[in-house]
């Protein structure tokens, strides 16, 4: 019953006083009640979710979905060939697809985390907590395709720190949860495999192996794509995306990504590249925006962005010139993910801040490399 308040609270129902045995939910005249305690009674799951259905004139089985769905990002990763994967796949490329699968997410939970040209064995347990928590839904027919369910941890309220006033601007907003900093990152990094080192002419340079790394792909990222693309029964691999409804993804975030067979060789080639880079930690950080100040007439404004520092979330703020600010206020409506460079300081109250950043902009805009 967890998953439906869940639903029901970011639908626009209303929950009334709680009562012995459940709430009352409202919403436009309807009623519905819900059980306080989390119940294995069919029945009663069905009888809510049949009576939710009628109030909401939607088909029983799309709102069940709906429910399931409402906080989890789904990934579907599929492995197509016209000739030789229909209703089955060589067993062989199942368990590489499978096995593969698993190390994608798992090097997305710790470039998640901090970002890394090569993991070496080295993965965060926060990441794994999340791997340890991802589901396995059951395959579609046709093409061989893994569904992939990563449960978000609902975020939290934010408060906003100080009232408005007139000479006050103030936006405020909750951080991502990690589980969807995973996510991106993963969405991120297959899309940075095909943008930056699949489809320009030229093998990507040193600083464009770097651009990579800093959206999250790291040597062994790449070598699992590569183990796919390696099978023979395997002629293209797509990776499509399905955010959770409950935190809405910006709309720029990769819905799906394609990468044909025959880059194998070149994504093996960046995964050994990429196996002796360094990137500067010092300098250059990600994450979203989760708060906006200006105070008018100034002319710069505060933004603050929620990352990972040194092994634990921090919230870094970034001054930025007031045209600067204005298009930032833009990303933060927008939930687009930010990249910043430039040298952090300890600021008043030993916060950490960036007083002149090299660059501030959205992560999706690390452009294809020249051809």
């Amino acid at each position: 019953m967890k998953q439906v308040r869940a639903y029901l609270a970011y639908s626009g129902w209303q929950s009334q006083v709680p009562g012995v045995g459940g709430t009352l939910w409202v919403r436009d005249g309807f009623k519905v009640g819900i059980p306080n305690t989390a119940s294995e009674d069919r029945d009663i799951t069905l009888g809510v979710l049949e009576r939710l259905a009628s109030c909401e004139r939607s088909p029983k089985e799309e709102l069940a979905a709906r429910i399931r769905y409402h906080l989890m990002d789904v990934a579907f990763l599929r492995a197509a060939n016209d000739y030789k994967i229909t209703d089955t796949i060589p067993l062989e490329a199942a368990a590489t697809m499978i096995g593969s699968t698993r190390k994608l997410l798992r090097a997305s939970g710790t470039t998640a985390w901090r970002e890394q040209s090569e993991i070496g064995g080295n993965y965060v347990r926060r990441g794994d907590a999340v791997l340890k928590s991802a589901r396995m839904d059951h395959t579609i027919e046709g093409s061989f395709v893994i569904p992939v369910l990563v449960p978000l941890t609902e975020p939290a309220d934010r408060a906003v720190p100080e009232a408005r006033s007139e000479t006050l601007e103030l936006f405020s907003s909750a951080p991502e949860p990690f589980e969807r900093r995973v996510t991106r990152t993963f969405a991120q990094s297959i899309l940075a495999v095909r943008e930056i080192i699949v489809q320009p002419e030229r093998f990507p340079s040193a600083s464009d192996l770097n651009d990579v790394v800093l959206r999250g792909v790291s040597r062994e990222f790449c070598s699992a794509v590569a183990a796919i693309l390696s099978e023979p029964a395997v002629s293209e691999f797509e990776t499509r995306f399905d955010w959770a409804k409950a935190i809405p993804a910006s709309s720029t975030m990769p819905t799906s990504v394609v990468i044909e067979s025959d880059a194998v060789e070149r994504i093996e080639l960046a995964a050994e590249k990429l196996k002796r880079g360094r990137i500067d930690q010092r300098s250059v950080f990600s994450g979203d925006i989760v708060e906006l100040r200006h105070v008018a007439q100034e002319p710069f404004g505060d933004i603050w962005i929620s990352t990972i520092r040194k092994g634990r979330r921090s919230e870094i703020k970034v001054q930025l010139p007031f045209a600067h600010y204005q298009e930032a206020v833009a990303w933060h409506r927008e939930q687009r993910a930010v990249i910043v460079e430039g040298q952090i300081k300890l600021g008043p109250s030993r916060r950490l801040v960036v007083d002149a950043p090299h660059s501030c902009r959205p992560i999706d805009e690390i452009f294809l490399p020249a051809s």
